[in-house]
């Protein structure tokens, strides 16, 4: 656990010194900002969100940043210069980052702080930021009991399966071992589970969807959900993310060492 420990703060510095993560925060803030304030002031419509139905119109840019598409932008550029920039010209693995810690504990630490960067860009930024302006704008009577509590819920569930879409884009990381593949590829699966989602498909394609992170992104913003659909949301994440771990960990070991 010590050893795990050390490693997380070793990642943590790394994170705080990558110049590609604090360029993430300054964008998604600028970008939060302007569009929460173009809805904001009516300028720009969004219709149909389920922010919509609580109460929660002036919040509907943020329905901008839950979905895969764009989110991915961010955390396959992250994944990109954080994770896959560790790797030699020759995709192995820098002796360096290994620092006598075992592969199991480096891959947990950096799947960790990776995964903390993506939240605080991907979520924590534009949430705050959508807070402050409805706040300075003379809408914070929206933020009633009931509102906040749904945001919770849903947040809360919806944070949950970004946890499995971080553990996926890490291991597409490790194994393109390169920024401009890793980001390209991530776009490419990205794109193709939207694909899946918008077409037609058989019934046991459909059903197989609907039991992934992917169909939850938007379920998990429904206004009303019942106690077993939100155990079935946290089963489906907790299942995705402790497989693709697991098999993220079993690729890492096998990397080579230079």
């Amino acid at each position: 656990m010590k050893e795990l420990i050390n490693q997380i703060r070793v990642e943590w510095f790394k994170l705080q010194r990558n110049n590609t993560f604090w360029v993430l925060i300054v964008t998604s803030a600028g970008l939060s900002a302007l569009l929460h304030y173009l809805v904001i002031i009516e300028w720009w419509q969004v219709h149909n969100t389920p922010f919509n139905q609580v109460g929660l119109s002036e919040l509907n840019a943020l329905s901008t940043f839950t979905v895969p598409l764009y989110f991915n932008l961010i955390v396959s550029t992250l994944a990109g210069f954080f994770i896959s920039n560790e790797f030699s010209q020759s995709n192995v693995i820098k002796n360096q980052i290994l620092s006598g810690s075992k592969r199991s504990q480096i891959y947990l630490s950096k799947y960790l702080l990776f995964t903390l960067g993506s939240i605080v860009v991907t979520i924590v930024i534009p949430l705050i930021t959508a807070i402050i302006e409805v706040i300075l704008l003379g809408h914070g009577d929206i933020l009633t009991t009931s509102s906040m509590l749904y945001l919770g819920r849903a947040l809360g569930l919806f944070l949950l399966h970004f946890l499995g879409y971080t553990s996926i884009i890490l291991l597409l990381a490790i194994m393109m071992e390169e920024s401009g593949k890793t980001i390209i590829f991530s776009i490419i699966f990205t794109i193709v589970m939207f694909a899946i989602e918008k077409l037609p498909k058989p019934p046991f394609m459909e059903m197989m969807y609907e039991n992934t992170i992917f169909y939850q992104f938007s379920e998990v913003f429904k206004f009303s959900i019942t106690n077993g659909e939100i155990l079935k949301s946290i089963l489906i994440a907790l299942v995705t993310i402790i497989i693709i771990t697991m098999c993220g960990i079993v690729v890492f070991n096998k990397k080579e060492i230079k």
